[in-house]
């Protein structure tokens, strides 16, 4: 495949691939992926951004077509798409792949148009499968967001690929042959937003759409597809040439290679780093040395003069560094703030970004005793993976902890992440520990009836007929 007919050769993957196709292994950590993903958009009915998401889509009224998550009825199809990204965004728990965030983005267009068009389970994981695999492979093309020393992003960078996953999925449920799949992502291209996830990283007081709009992206790929399965015409060279959608994005470069080499053998999206606690992925790590530090030595919050986490410097940028969150996308990012929360031995869950927790005194005053620190580590073992190995994600995630507490110093370091260090197996979540984390997200939307049915109809997603008994579970 050359340079020049990247864009077609993507488009009939597109069309063509079939749940025959799949390797055992890339059903299972699909069906893993959609039950993680189904989760933490049950669980973002607890904050601002996903009940204004759900409140925006049901005074906007249509067409009764698709569900959104843990709420009775059904809506149009896009809008559908919209609540659930936003719902599935709203408290950064979900999984890290390549080439950052992915499932709230791809997955919503898919599981809307499959409901909608009353598709089978196995319809469903083959279109979840090719939106994150396409916006994997398209989002690295354009370069890695640890991409330099100390982890930091290039100048300009961002999920905007993750707009041509999602129409790929919706597209492929739609069932569309190879040359309105072509038109499908040229549109993708040019409905994709713009690359903002280093001004997210720059900006404190971001606001709810957060490093790129997982709603708006999700409500693309539904229209996007619609619009193609219409004869709605795209531009069918949209990743190509000196103009293409590598210098819309404003990236230095693009490598086609990766878009094309080993496509439906070798699976990107099985990148996959879960997360463990409601946070970025810097404080993964971190939160597990000091949760198992204040368990271990009981150690109360008022005992605590002081905690430093030592984790990569790209940490160090203030708007992770805040001790005076104002909304839950700020507290979600503030390394003071989750350490604090932990330290009251706050139950992991959706609560964590509740408002009642930002306003806590407790919480405020402890957030003072924290702080960071750069951890060596962290850019030797960068270069290790990404340099050295070529790998497209981070494997190690060092950190270290020290407490000062009771005139003693208590210290811990680890080199790897529970859940979110991929290629160690001691880090990688059971089936049981995937649901155990549904549950918390689901507790207050859905009774456990449905909550313990809605886990085993995903678990065996690929004997369900249609979407229809699953939906109603989820419907809350």
């Amino acid at each position: 495949m050359t340079q020049t007919d990247v864009t077609r050769g993507l488009a009939e993957f597109c069309a063509g691939l079939r749940y025959e196709d799949l390797p055992e292994a890339v059903v299972t950590e699909a069906r893993r992926l959609i039950l993680d993903t189904i989760g933490c958009g049950l669980g973002g009915h607890a904050v601002e951004k996903g009940q204004i998401a759900v409140a925006h889509v049901r005074r906007m009224g249509g067409t009764p077509e698709a569900s959104i998550l843990g709420v009775r009825g059904k809506v149009p199809a896009a809008t559908a798409a919209f609540a659930n990204g936003d719902l599935m965004n709203a408290l950064d728990w979900n999984v890290l792949m390549p080439p950052s965030h992915v499932p709230p983005y791809a997955i919503p267009p898919a599981l809307a148009l499959a409901e909608a068009g009353q598709r089978s389970g196995r319809d469903l994981i083959v279109a979840a499968v090719l939106a994150m695999e396409v916006s994997g492979r398209v989002g690295t093309s354009l370069g890695g967001l640890r991409a330099t020393k100390g982890g930091y992003p290039l100048k300009v960078w961002g999920i905007s690929a993750n707009q041509v996953g999602a129409t790929a999925g919706a597209a492929h449920v739609l069932g569309l042959d190879a040359d309105r799949m072509q038109h499908a992502l040229g549109l993708a291209g040019y409905h994709a937003p713009l690359p903002t996830h280093v001004k997210y990283n720059y900006t404190k007081e971001v606001g709810y759409a957060k490093f790129a709009p997982s709603g708006w992206m999700a409500q693309a790929g539904v229209t996007t597809a619609l619009l193609a399965e219409a004869g709605y015409r795209g531009d069918t060279s949209f990743l190509e040439g000196d103009m293409g959608f590598w210098a819309m994005n404003g990236a230095p470069f693009w490598d086609p290679a990766k878009i094309t080499d080993g496509l439906g053998q070798d699976w990107v999206f099985l990148n996959a780093a879960y997360k463990y606690w409601p946070t970025c992925g810097f404080y993964q790590s971190p939160l597990d040395l000091f949760t198992r530090m204040i368990a271990e030595h009981d150690l109360a919050p008022d005992e605590i003069e002081e905690v430093v986490y030592h984790i990569e410097s790209f940490a160090s940028i203030p708007k992770y560094l805040t001790t005076e969150p104002n909304d839950h996308v700020e507290a979600a990012a503030s390394g003071p703030y989750v350490m604090a929360v932990a330290a009251h031995r706050i139950p992991r869950g959706p609560c964590w970004q509740d408002k009642a927790l930002l306003d806590h005194p407790g919480i405020r005053a402890f957030m003072r005793k924290v702080r960071h620190a750069v951890n060596p580590r962290s850019e030797d073992l960068r270069r290790l993976d990404i340099e050295e190995r070529g790998l497209p994600y981070l494997s190690h995630r060092p950190a270290r902890v020290t407490v000062r507490a009771r005139g003693q110093v208590f210290d811990a370091s680890a080199d790897f992440a529970n859940w979110l260090s991929i290629g160690v197996e001691s880090c990688r979540p059971t089936d049981d520990g995937l649901a155990e984390k549904f549950r918390a997200n689901a507790e207050g939307v859905l009774d456990e009836v449905r909550t313990a049915r809605a886990i085993e109809r995903i678990m065996g997603l690929e004997q369900e007929p249609d979407l229809a008994g699953l939906m109603a579970d989820l419907s809350g």
